[in-house]
C-alpha cells in the first residue's frame, strides 16, 4: 500500500488546511497517511532556515492571514486565530495516539480546536478535549508526554526529518519526492495517480 509522509505542528494553519483535504487524496489512491510531528521553529534552525517569522513582519503576516482565510472559505471550514503558537504536548502525543491507532482522529480533533476555534493548542482543557474526542486516556495521555521515553521519540523522529531535509510545515514526502504546503496537494495527487499506473502497466 501506498504510504504518504505528513509532516505537521499544530501550530501551522497551512498543515490545518492540508489536513482537511489530505484523508479523501489517501482514500482515492488506496494509501496510508503517516502523520509525523514536527517542531517547525527547530526544524527551521536545523536546516538553516533563519528567516524572520511570518509574525514578526507585518505586512506578510496580513497577507498571510488572508491568504490562510481564502483557502479555509475554499475548503468550506472554519479558521480563526489561535490563543498561542505553542503545541509542545500536543505534538509529542501525537506518537501517543499512532500507538493507539487513532492518530487521523487525533489530528483532526486537535486542529478543529486550535484553528477551527481558536483555542490555545497547550490549553490542559483543549488537550482533554482532544483526547476524549479520539478515544484516548487523557490523565495517561498528560502524563506520557511528559516522560522522558516519549521525549527521546519525538526527538528522534525530529532527527530524522532534518536527516532527510525537511524544513517546514506541512510537507507530504511520497517515496522519493517532498511536497511543501497546503498549495502543493495537486502536486502530490498526480504523483499518487501516476504511481497508480505504473503500479498497473499503464503507459
Amino acid at each position: 500500500m501506498q504510504q504518504i509522509g505528513f509532516y505537521l505542528d499544530f501550530i501551522s494553519p497551512f498543515a490545518y488546511l492540508a489536513n482537511s483535504q489530505l484523508p479523501a487524496i489517501a482514500a482515492r489512491y488506496g494509501a496510508v497517511i503517516d502523520h509525523r510531528p514536527l517542531d517547525v521553529q527547530r526544524a527551521k534552525l536545523a536546516t538553516g532556515n533563519t528567516a524572520p517569522s511570518t509574525r514578526s513582519i507585518a505586512d506578510k503576516a496580513r497577507f498571510i492571514r488572508r491568504d490562510r482565510l481564502a483557502w479555509a472559505s475554499r475548503y468550506g471550514i472554519p479558521m480563526a486565530d489561535p490563543a498561542s503558537f505553542k503545541a509542545p504536548r500536543l505534538n509529542t502525543g501525537l506518537l501517543l495516539a499512532k500507538e493507539a491507532g487513532v492518530a487521523q482522529a487525533y489530528v483532526d480533533a486537535a486542529f478543529y480546536r486550535v484553528w477551527g476555534l481558536g483555542g490555545d493548542p497547550d490549553d490542559e482543557m483543549l488537550i482533554r478535549d482532544t483526547c476524549i474526542t479520539c478515544g484516548l486516556d487523557a490523565d495517561g495521555f498528560l502524563r506520557a508526554v511528559e516522560e522522558p521515553l516519549l521525549k527521546d521519540k519525538f526527538e528522534a523522529s525530529q532527527n530524522a526529518a532534518w536527516e532527510i531535509g525537511v524544513f517546514g510545515v506541512p510537507i507530504m514526502t511520497f517515496g522519493e519526492q517532498m511536497f511543501w504546503g497546503n498549495d502543493r496537494l495537486d502536486f502530490l495527487e498526480e504523483a499518487l495517480a501516476a504511481e497508480g499506473c505504473r503500479s498497473r502497466g499503464e503507459s
